[in-house]
């Protein structure tokens, strides 16, 4: 499945988030989440299985550095309501408060501090000609 939307959503007092609606299909049966840089990853265990391989036979990583990568993996279940934990170790490592922006990323799900990405569209808009590159590109 390939995601394309953007949704804010709250986590709650247990690091909680509820799926969006549009997303959950694709979770029924589990996923994972992991770290992404500077903001923690969503995706279909399959999709996992083969960004793990290809960064593995990549040799741009260190076996300690894929270790460390791999130490932020965590496989979830949505609960009866749809919702999923994010651990705290991860929400600490991205920054992650209570309000949050997923956005649909393709292959995955981009989960990031609310304002740090306001802050990213803010950046983008302001930065130039992407506004007139994308109105040629579509």
């Amino acid at each position: 499945m390939d995601f394309w939307e953007y949704n804010e959503h709250n986590l709650d007092d247990k690091g909680r988030l509820v799926l969006p609606s549009s997303f959950r299909g694709a979770f029924e049966g589990g996923g994972v989440l992991t770290l992404q840089g500077n903001f923690v990853g969503m995706m279909q265990p399959a999709r996992w299985d083969q960004v793990l391989r290809r960064m593995t036979e990549s040799g741009q990583y260190a076996s300690r550095e894929l270790n460390y990568i791999k130490s932020f993996v965590t496989v979830f279940s949505p609960d009866g309501q749809n919702r999923v934990t994010i651990p705290a170790r991860l929400r600490e490592r991205v920054g992650l408060g209570r309000e949050l922006a997923l956005i649909g990323m393709g292959h995955h799900i981009a989960i990031y501090p609310r304002d740090a990405w306001h802050a990213i569209e803010s950046e983008l808009a302001a930065g130039g000609d992407l506004d007139d590159r994308l109105s040629d590109a579509l």
